[in-house]
């Protein structure tokens, strides 16, 4: 088993959450330990409607995330169980708080990013 979670390709996912689609990348991050963990990185607004059907047919991966998790902002740490994305478990937040790094995000209000 490959180990080394750095040298694993992107997946490009279409993740559903909370009504709309955001386009994203997913890896698995601690192999070793447990093939659910991944780090998502998600873009910071849903897909325009047009665009999703094509957005769906260039993914590697669709997930369906659980509505109750906070998936504001672009970075996310989260448990992938087929094409469900939840929280981690005790014991899988336990090992990544260990063993990684943090990921911190400055939030900024969306007049200021230019959204009309």
């Amino acid at each position: 088993m490959e180990t080394d979670w750095r040298s694993k390709k992107l997946k490009t996912v279409a993740l559903h959450w909370r009504g709309d689609i955001y386009f994203g990348h997913l890896k698995e991050i601690a192999p070793e330990y447990s093939n659910e963990i991944v780090l998502i990185c998600k873009s910071f607004n849903p897909v325009k409607s047009y665009l999703v059907s094509l957005l769906i047919e260039k993914c590697d991966v669709e997930l369906y995330a659980d509505d109750s998790m906070d998936l504001t902002g672009r970075y996310h740490l989260a448990r992938k169980m087929g094409n469900k994305l939840t929280y981690l478990t005790p014991e899988q937040e336990s090992y990544i708080g260990k063993r990684m790094l943090r990921v911190y995000e400055m939030m900024v209000e969306d007049k200021i990013l230019g959204e009309p």
